[in-house]
């Protein structure tokens, strides 16, 4: 393990994004060999892609079941218990390829991770808990000028980065090799965008 200061990431996701849930992956495994500390925070897709126009559904509109039962968890159980139902609903939605757009499988995910019987409708009765998804977004999008996930930023940065967009995602020392790469180019203000076609990769499922 290298010796550095304990790096803060705030990390925005939708747990409906394939590309989001692998980018989180890669960055628990890292954490497990550098000193990264994440702080999972959350954008809206549905919002973001909205028709100009149209009213917001904030029950059943895309994801949203999902991020204000993901709000609420942070509410109550902070941090961690956020964590906790992210990969359970990520390993539903992209590793058994159930739909989190159902109170079924949403429900099934948060009796996995303890949040009880009626955590989902808890959050459905809360309407502060769809303000507590606006708020994240809507500080992705004007503080990081964030347009869709994995977005990541340095905590102490007003810079928010869209990616690293990855197929595979590394394990162990060449997870920790990926990030100190990432990392570098995260801190060189003179690198913008780097990318390459994505129709060559396989897209198959993957969990946790």
């Amino acid at each position: 393990m290298t010796t550095q200061e304990t790096t803060t990431l705030n990390v925005h996701v939708d747990p409906l994004c394939p590309l989001a849930w692998r980018t989180a992956l890669w960055l628990r495994e890292a954490r497990t060999v550098r000193p990264i500390n994440i702080i999972w925070r959350i954008f809206s897709l549905e919002t973001i892609n909205r028709k100009e126009g149209t009213e917001p559904d904030y029950v059943n509109g895309y994801g949203w079941l999902a991020l204000r039962t993901l709000a609420l968890a942070r509410r109550k159980h902070g941090n961690d218990g956020f964590e906790k139902l992210y990969v359970a609903l990520g390993n539903a939605q992209h590793g058994h390829k159930e739909s989190i757009n159902t109170r079924e499988v949403v429900a099934a995910c948060a009796r996995e991770v303890g949040l009880g019987e009626d955590f989902v409708e808890q959050a459905l009765a809360d309407e502060s808990t769809a303000q507590d998804v606006i708020n994240d977004h809507q500080e992705a999008v004007q503080r990081y000028h964030a347009f869709g996930v994995p977005t990541i930023a340095f905590q102490e940065s007003n810079v928010g980065f869209y990616g690293p967009i990855i197929n595979t995602v590394p394990h162990g020392e060449e997870a920790g090799a990926f990030w100190d790469h990432i990392s570098w180019e995260l801190h060189n203000p003179n690198l913008f965008e780097l990318k390459r076609d994505r129709s060559q990769a396989e897209w198959g499922p993957v969990s946790a």
